[in-house]
């Protein structure tokens, strides 16, 4: 079922589909310029087995863009919301790339709603070496629009030559609003979760294509060695969306782990 939710003042988008008597609560939270579609090889599969929400988080896909933003932690209440109003009290998360970031913020703030969590293809800080590449990153930005951005990002997120699946992303990412997409990737670069890592205490993987070249498989490692007993798992012939281009895997790996923590 699709519907909308009302988040800090903001409607936003979801989908909830399965029901818990199949197992527990899984949220999907999607990365930077991404929407629900962006799962479309996950909530079918998943909600075979579990309740599966997926929400476009404020200001992409189908939600309202606020008027101002803060960083993670305003993602991070929008799933605290979303919980709230489909009333689950404890949920599995799985964020990938921006939305992984969010799910750090949000076991910052409300630890005890996490049940486990999986982070794909994400980082807990951006390294130095990004960092100098952003003012670059802008200035394309500035200079491309979103439709020449979202060529970019189709180009550089997936590793196969799939002229199918990389139009499905650079029409995703084409649709984005490109002042909070610029906005949203400033904050995002002064994000830094390091010192939370060592203190998550629940069931955790962390999962990245192989060829990611975005947010690379050392700052995956870093996740899975900071994390206390995380499970670390290399998407074959992937990129930094391994869920688009190597959906089997993925979700093996996923259903794998949340079959044995659920």
């Amino acid at each position: 079922m699709e519907d909308y939710f009302i988040s800090d003042g903001l409607r936003l988008r979801y989908l909830d589909v399965g029901d818990e008597s199949k197992g527990d609560p899984v949220i999907l939270v999607h990365g930077l310029g991404e929407r629900i579609e962006g799962w479309k090889f996950q909530i079918e599969e998943f909600s075979k087995h579990f309740r599966v929400l997926a929400l476009d988080l404020r200001g992409f896909g189908e939600s309202e863009i606020p008027a101002e933003f803060i960083g993670a932690e305003d993602f991070a209440r929008d799933i605290f919301n979303l919980m709230e109003h489909a009333e689950i009290k404890q949920a599995h998360l799985l964020g990938l790339s921006m939305g992984g970031i969010a799910c750090l913020a949000f076991y910052k703030l409300y630890p005890e709603k996490v049940k486990s969590f999986i982070l794909a293809d994400t980082t807990a800080y951006f390294p130095e070496e990004f960092q100098g590449a952003l003012a670059e990153r802008l200035r394309l930005m500035d200079e491309m629009g979103m439709e020449g951005i979202a060529a970019a990002i189709a180009e550089l997120s997936i590793h196969k030559d799939d002229p199918e699946l990389k139009k499905l992303v650079r029409d995703i990412i084409a649709q984005n609003d490109l002042n909070f997409y610029r906005k949203v990737t400033v904050e995002l670069a002064k994000a830094d979760y390091r010192d939370l890592l060592p203190r998550i205490n629940v069931p955790t993987l962390v999962i990245v294509g192989e060829f990611d070249v975005t947010t690379p498989p050392e700052l995956s490692r870093y996740l899975a060695e900071k994390i206390p007993g995380a499970e670390l798992k290399i998407v074959a012939n992937s990129a930094h969306l391994a869920k688009l281009e190597n959906p089997e895997e993925f979700n093996t790996h996923i259903l794998d782990f949340l079959k044995r923590v659920a």
